[in-house]
């Protein structure tokens, strides 16, 4: 949960401690083949509402190899997550995929995902997915400035009936990354459309939950070193549904400092 849904649900504010460390480390083979082993650590501690503290450790691996022009893999992710210093959520996926260049400009990859989830406090919820991705990226002009096109088709069996859904998804994205006065800068602005459709009556509702989600941003960012950077961001989510709780909108505006190391 973050802090504005926090705020949303209780109507309160309140700050938020968060760390995160990142690492990853690359093999090659015969200069065709390699593996990558990646592993991350979130924690976030509130002030006030440490019944919402998380704590999220991943890890995954990822091998890779080329046939022709085609780029072959296959991804294993695991990601445990604990509430208030209790096992909270597990998801496990495992991910074939395929990648390429059909022109100097155009690359498409195209994945397949299956994944496992487990929720310690509301077993219902439980469900393994099936999705199928394509994602289109054409090059403007190079790194500087490009375009990505994607879709995705979920479908998700939960333990409880109320919970299966099948959902379509767009996303439309564009970067664009520019020098101003010699500060180098970049322009990110993307956006999401998913529409979901759950196969059986909701209880509250007496019938079948349809879902429309929505979701814009906008990011400009700084690069002052090697190491930091300050941005800008601006993030819209409209989230439509008969059901009514489901139902809200949200506008949140944002300033960012980040250090990398």
């Amino acid at each position: 949960m973050g802090l504005d849904e926090l705020e949303r649900a209780t109507g309160e504010s309140d700050e938020v401690t968060s760390l995160e460390i990142q690492g990853s480390a690359e093999f090659s083979f015969d200069e065709r083949a390699s593996v990558r082993i990646s592993a991350g650590l979130v924690d976030d501690s509130y002030r006030q509402f440490s019944q919402v503290d998380r704590r999220t450790e991943s890890l995954g691996i990822n091998l890779e190899t080329q046939f022709g022009k085609a780029t072959v893999g296959i991804n294993w992710f695991d990601v445990s997550a604990d509430l208030d210093d209790e096992a909270f959520l597990t998801y496990e996926r495992l991910s074939p995929y395929v990648a390429g260049f059909l022109s100097k400009q155009w690359f498409v990859r195209g994945e397949y995902v299956y994944g496992e989830k487990t929720i310690a406090r509301r077993p219902g919820r439980e469900a393994d997915s099936h999705s199928v991705s394509i994602d289109s990226y054409y090059f403007i002009q190079g790194l500087k400035r490009y375009a990505v096109l994607g879709y995705t088709f979920r479908v998700d069996n939960a333990r409880a009936n109320r919970y299966d859904y099948d959902s379509h998804a767009l996303k439309l994205r564009y970067v664009h990354r520019e020098s101003l006065a010699n500060l180098p800068l970049e322009l990110e602005l993307e956006g999401k459309f998913e529409d979901r459709r759950y196969k059986s009556p909701d209880p509250f509702i007496q019938t079948e939950r349809e879902d429309t989600r929505l979701r814009l941003s906008a990011e400009l960012r700084f690069l002052i070193t090697e190491y930091a950077s300050v941005s800008v961001h601006v993030k819209n989510s409209d989230y439509d549904s008969n059901l009514p709780t489901a139902s809200y909108s949200d506008l949140v505006v944002g300033t960012e400092l980040r250090l990398s190391f």
